[in-house]
């Protein structure tokens, strides 16, 4: 791997190539204070991008998380000092091609449950397998927890839609066309992909979206909360926890304590609506399920995929078939649905939450699990698939298997699974789906 650099707009870039691909990691894209809008990174005269990135704190950043299947699978035999965390984690990774000039861009949003996750983990961090296809990869980092959720004010969702600004006007620098940005993202990156979708602030900046077990249209028993709603379930007593008698002296306590307080509530009195973006009035600015009837949200083509054995596995499926139903409805841009049902070697569980993050990103050299030629094949199917959606705006092409998009009356799903690579309907995939939320969990 030799070290290269370039010249862009902010100043000179280092990074690292290898085979004919650029990665360039850590780049700081803006900077903020504490519950405090993002804003631009100074320009400067080098800039290192060989790594670390830089994420938000979080668990790790504290406390060793090592035994837990999630850590064990995307940062195995790491700790918390192999890691930088910083309040003000805004970095990029970008991965491109030597000679790439007008690649379209794919950008990834990781998941974590809006608490924890990082831009460089295992799966996906230094994912090379789409500058092979011509496409410039990108994995954006956010700020999480009570540092991107407090008092409903998003600063986490404020930072993508600052990083994806700015990756429309540097990208070029790096090879990529900024007419062309897919925002792709996993859990509750999926989560964020819906939220940025419900605004018009990134109106011409995104021309395609991916969901990956997150995405779909939202039920009417969920929502997000205004400010008002939130502080009164939630953050008060997050403030009271950290032995702080005002917002003003919660503001200006250590990271740690306020960290810990809000880790000790969510796990006490948090719900799903505390614990995910809140009605802000800038990017979400009221419910999503009037702005899904009112078909206001961000027209552009959409991939929403569930895993077989994922948390919430038949809601999931439920809710990106009501997307791709209302989507028909508004005769907006089609969805495609797909169902990940592949086993990975080496686990007892099937097509845990996450497991399609090997075969869509390609680093299965990263992992522990003995991935075989099937594995192999499969990952080069999805890939594929992505490759043209990204490209096209269809994952049609190629000579891949006919995939029909989803609508009133086409209710078919891409089937990944062990044994073949068919279409599943309703009835077979609610079978499947229904069993699972009952009797055969994934990790939780």
């Amino acid at each position: 791997m030799n070290k290269i650099s370039i010249e862009t707009r902010l100043g000179k870039v280092i990074g690292t190539e290898e085979e004919g691909i650029r990665m360039f990691r850590g780049i700081p894209y803006a900077i903020t204070e504490r519950f405090e809008l993002p804003k631009p990174y100074p320009k400067w005269d080098e800039l290192d991008a060989t790594g670390p990135e830089i994420d938000c704190i979080q668990h790790r950043t504290y406390h060793n998380e090592a035994g837990e299947f999630y850590h064990d699978e995307f940062r195995p035999g790491t700790l918390p000092g192999d890691w930088t965390f910083a309040e003000s984690p805004m970095s990029l990774n970008i991965i491109t091609r030597s000679d790439a000039e007008k690649d379209p861009v794919l950008v990834f949003i990781h998941g974590g449950s809006f608490e924890n996750g990082c831009v460089g983990e295992d799966p996906y961090g230094t994912c090379t397998e789409y500058a092979k296809h011509n496409i410039v990869f990108i994995s954006l980092g956010y700020r999480l927890n009570v540092f991107g959720l407090y008092k409903s004010g998003n600063y986490g969702l404020h930072d993508l839609v600052f990083g994806l600004r700015w990756i429309k006007e540097h990208i070029a620098d790096y090879g990529g066309d900024p007419d062309k940005i897919t925002i792709m993202g996993q859990s509750a990156g999926a989560m964020s992909v819906m939220d940025l979708m419900y605004t018009q602030t990134l109106r011409g900046v995104v021309k395609g979206a991916i969901t990956m077990s997150g995405g779909g249209a939202v039920p009417d028993i969920v929502g997000p909360l205004t400010p008002e709603e939130s502080d009164e379930i939630f953050w008060s007593k997050v403030r009271e926890k950290a032995g702080a008698k005002s917002d003003a002296e919660f503001r200006e306590m250590p990271a740690e304590t306020i960290f810990e307080a809000w880790y000790s509530c969510a796990r006490s009195i948090g719900t799903v609506r505390t614990q995910q973006p809140g009605i802000d009035g800038t990017i979400i600015t009221k419910m999503p399920q009037q702005i899904l009837r009112e078909g206001s949200y961000l027209d552009v083509p959409v991939l929403a995929g569930v895993t077989s054995q994922d948390f919430m596995p038949y809601i999931i499926y439920d809710l990106a078939v009501a997307m791709g139903i209302m989507h028909d409805v508004h005769n907006h841009y089609p969805v495609w649905g797909y169902m990940f049902d592949r086993t990975p070697p080496g686990e007892k569980y099937k097509a845990f939450h996450a497991a399609d993050l090997w075969y869509m990103f390609g680093n299965m050299d990263k992992s522990w699990r003995p991935f075989d030629e099937e594995d192999e094949k499969l990952k080069d199917e999805m890939v594929r698939y992505v490759a043209n959606f990204v490209n096209y705006g269809n994952p049609n092409g190629g000579g891949l298997p006919y995939w029909p998009s989803l609508g009133l009356r086409r209710r078919k799903f891409r089937y990944f699974g062990d044994d073949d690579r068919r279409l599943v309907g309703p009835t077979m995939s609610r079978a499947k789906l229904w069993k699972t939320f009952l009797r055969d969990k994934g990790p939780m």
